[in-house]
């Protein structure tokens, strides 16, 4: 059994410390093979909001794996957002790759946030074909997943608004099972895409942003036996517990 600790939109600089380290000690008691993050790691991209988020996930025991989102561009320095929004992010050291030790689970992640866009809501995402062509997992993997900021769209009902551009020229290369694992909604959903009843989308609520979406802070625990099994953790008074199968 493979398990996989799924967070997303922690907003480091807007939080706590106290929610991060309830947040630390959940997941190192959930013992999870991988921890994967799917972006907002920063409120503002900061620098000093990265030194609270590379504190944190040095304090976790699992391998992670990350990609960024809108918020991890350096929102107060025009220069930085311009030249090297994402470079701040790259610092981190997080993987964009990792594969089971049994071969059964392959994870890959990618930028779908862009610090500029040609549209007035820079926070919506983009897909880039040229990242799903040279996706390369794991040969005998039979769980396929790409971590990603922006689902391909939202879920029903759905509670925001998403415009994720690219679709039409990358899904269509994704041949069989794979499950995105996302975040940018701050809320948590499974559901399949709508036109690719091949690719499912789980995505997790914020793990510590006080901006709630119809429900409390959390992370994701998915378990790959057979079945694979899903359980969210919550926020619930001082602590993270779960609450759901």
């Amino acid at each position: 059994m493979v398990t996989i600790a799924h967070i997303s939109d922690l907003h480091c600089g807007e939080v706590s410390h106290r929610r991060l380290d309830r947040a630390r000690d959940a997941i190192n008691r959930a013992n999870p093979d991988v921890v994967v993050v799917t972006g907002d790691i920063t409120h503002s991209g900061r620098r000093r909001e990265y030194i609270v988020a590379k504190r944190f996930f040095a304090s976790l025991r699992a391998p992670i794996v990350g990609c960024p989102g809108n918020h991890d561009a350096p929102v107060f320095d025009l220069v930085a957002r311009i030249w090297t929004p994402f470079q701040r992010f790259q610092q981190l050291g997080l993987a964009s790759a990792w594969d089971s030790s049994c071969g059964t689970v392959s994870i890959r992640a990618l930028n779908s946030a862009r610090a500029i866009q040609g549209r007035l809501d820079w926070s919506q995402g983009v897909y880039n074909s040229q990242d799903f062509a040279v996706f390369s997992f794991a040969p005998t993997a039979s769980h396929r997943i790409i971590a990603c900021h922006h689902p391909p769209h939202a879920p029903s009902p759905a509670r925001m608004s998403i415009a994720t551009r690219g679709l039409s020229a990358a899904l269509p290369m994704l041949r069989g099972e794979h499950l995105f694992l996302c975040g940018h909604l701050h809320h948590s959903a499974d559901y399949r895409v709508t036109g690719f009843a091949h690719l499912r989308v789980i995505t997790a609520p914020t793990l510590t942003s006080p901006r709630e979406r119809g429900e409390p802070p959390g992370f994701g625990l998915i378990k790959f036996s057979s079945p694979m099994r899903a359980t969210t953790w919550r926020w619930s008074g001082d602590e993270y517990a779960p609450v759901s199968q």
